[in-house]
C-alpha cells in the first residue's frame, strides 16, 4: 500500500466520477474534496499548520515576550532552646515548639504560608501586589488582567512562585518571578517579612497554649483535690470520726485497760470465795464491779466491730468508707502536685525556647532575565505543530489511500 498521495493530480479523476454519476454537476461531498484537494496540499499544510505558527511563535517569543527576573532566597527554620520534659518519665526532646516530630515540619509549614491566599491578600495591601502585574511594559499574554477577581491573582501568583524545601536539612528554596529586577526583590522581601512574623505568632501562640493548657491542668486537679477533701471532711462530721485507724487504737487500748482491771478484780472475788467470804458486802461489790466492766468491754468491743447493732457507729462499717475517700484524697493530691510540677516545667521550657527563620542567602537584584527559555520555547512549539502535522498527514493519507 502506498501512502504518497498526489490530492491535485487526484483531483480531475474524482470530478470526472462525480460528473459521470451526476451530469448537473458535482455534489457538495465531490466540491468539498476538490477544494481541499487543490488548497490542502502537504506543501500548503506544512506552510498553514506548521512554519507560519512557528513564525508567530517566534515573533512573540523574541520580540514581544516580556522578559521576567528571578530572585532567589534560602533560608532555614530553627528552634534554640531546652527540649520540653513534663515528668521523668515523658521526654519531647527533639521537638519543635511548634509541634511534630521533626523540625523540617516548619520548613514545610513556611513554604505552604508563602503559596497561600493569605501572603497574597496581605502583600496586595501591604505593596500593592496587583500592580506590579499591572504594568503597561508587560506584554498581553503576561500580563494579569485590570478587572482581575483575588482568585485571579492567587492562580497568577503561584505561576510566579516557587518553593522547595529539602528533607533532610529543612532547608527552603523561595523564587519570585517579576518584570524587572526591582521588582523581583521588593516582592522576595515583603514575602519573606510576612513569613517571618508568620512563624513568630505560631511560636507565641503555641508557647501560650503550652502553658494555658497547665493552667488550665492545674486549675482541674486543684477542683478535684478540694471536692476530695469536702467529702472527707462531711464524712467525717457525719460519722464523727476524724480518724477510724487512730479511733480504732485507743478503742483497743481502752478494752485492753478495762480486760486489765476485770481480771484484778476476779482474783480479789476468787480470793473471797476461796475464804468462804464471797457472800459478804466485799464480795457482792466485786461481782458488779466485774459486771460493769463486761459491759464496758462488750460495748467497746461493738463499737469496733461485732455483731450486735449499737446507737454508735461501728470502725470497722465506717473504716471502708473513710479508706475510699481518703485513697480518693491521696491520689487528687498526688494528681495536683504533677501537674503543678508540669506547669512550672511548661513555663520555664517556654521562656527559653523559641522558632525562628533564619535566612543565610538573601535575594539579590537580578542583573538579567531568566525566563522565559524563548528559545527553548519556540523549539518545542514548532517541534510540537511538526508532530501534529505529521500525524494529522498520515492520517488523511491513510484514509485517502482506503479510497482508492
Amino acid at each position: 500500500m502506498s501512502l504518497q498521495v498526489d490530492y491535485a493530480n487526484r483531483a480531475p479523476d474524482i470530478t470526472a466520477k462525480d460528473a459521470t454519476a451526476n451530469p448537473r454537476g458535482l455534489t457538495a461531498p465531490g466540491r468539498v474534496g476538490r477544494l481541499l484537494g487543490v488548497f490542502f496540499t502537504k506543501r500548503n499544510s506544512l506552510v498553514c499548520f506548521v512554519l507560519f505558527p512557528s513564525m508567530i511563535v517566534a515573533v512573540y517569543c523574541f520580540l514581544i515576550a516580556s522578559g521576567q527576573y528571578i530572585s532567589e532566597t534560602r533560608m532555614v527554620v530553627r528552634t534554640i532552646g531546652v527540649s520540653e520534659q513534663f515528668d521523668a518519665s515523658e521526654k519531647r526532646e527533639g521537638r519543635s515548639i511548634i509541634g511534630g516530630d521533626s523540625l523540617t515540619q516548619d520548613s514545610y509549614i513556611v513554604a505552604n504560608y508563602l503559596k497561600s491566599p493569605q501572603i497574597v491578600r496581605r502583600l496586595d495591601a501591604e505593596i500593592g501586589l496587583r500592580g506590579f502585574f499591572l504594568k503597561d511594559a508587560i506584554d498581553t499574554l503576561s500580563r494579569l488582567r485590570r478587572e482581575a477577581s483575588f482568585e485571579d491573582l492567587y492562580k497568577y501568583w503561584l505561576k510566579q512562585v516557587d518553593t522547595y524545601v529539602d528533607g533532610p536539612s529543612g532547608i527552603i528554596v523561595f523564587t519570585v518571578r517579576a518584570f524587572s529586577p526591582e521588582d523581583s526583590v521588593v516582592i522576595s522581601s515583603a514575602a519573606l517579612a510576612a513569613a517571618d512574623e508568620m512563624i513568630d505568632k505560631i511560636s507565641e501562640k503555641a508557647k501560650n497554649d503550652l502553658v494555658t493548657r497547665g493552667e488550665r491542668d492545674v486549675m482541674l486537679r486543684l477542683d478535684e483535690y478540694r471536692n476530695a477533701l469536702d467529702e472527707l471532711r462531711d464524712y467525717q462530721n457525719k460519722t464523727g470520726i476524724l480518724d477510724p485507724i487512730s479511733s480504732a487504737k485507743m478503742a483497743n487500748a481502752i478494752i485492753a485497760k478495762l480486760t486489765e482491771e476485770k481480771l484484778g478484780l476476779t482474783v480479789a472475788l476468787k480470793s473471797l470465795e476461796a475464804a468462804k467470804a464471797g457472800d459478804t458486802a466485799r464480795g457482792r461489790q466485786l461481782r458488779r464491779s466485774i459486771q460493769a466492766l463486761d459491759e464496758q468491754i462488750e460495748l467497746r468491743q461493738n463499737n469496733v466491730a461485732g455483731k450486735k447493732a449499737t446507737n454508735e457507729t461501728q470502725l470497722s462499717s465506717s473504716m471502708t468508707e473513710f479508706s475510699r475517700l481518703e485513697t480518693r484524697r491521696i491520689v487528687a493530691q498526688a494528681l495536683y502536685e504533677a501537674t503543678v510540677r508540669n506547669l512550672d516545667t511548661a513555663k520555664s521550657a517556654a521562656l527559653k525556647r523559641t522558632t525562628f527563620m533564619a535566612v543565610f542567602s538573601n535575594s539579590h537584584t537580578p542583573e538579567q532575565s531568566e525566563y522565559p527559555d524563548r528559545f527553548s520555547e519556540w523549539v518545542i512549539i514548532t517541534a510540537g505543530l511538526f508532530t501534529l502535522w505529521v500525524t494529522g498527514t498520515l492520517i488523511w493519507m491513510s484514509i485517502e489511500d482506503h479510497r482508492v
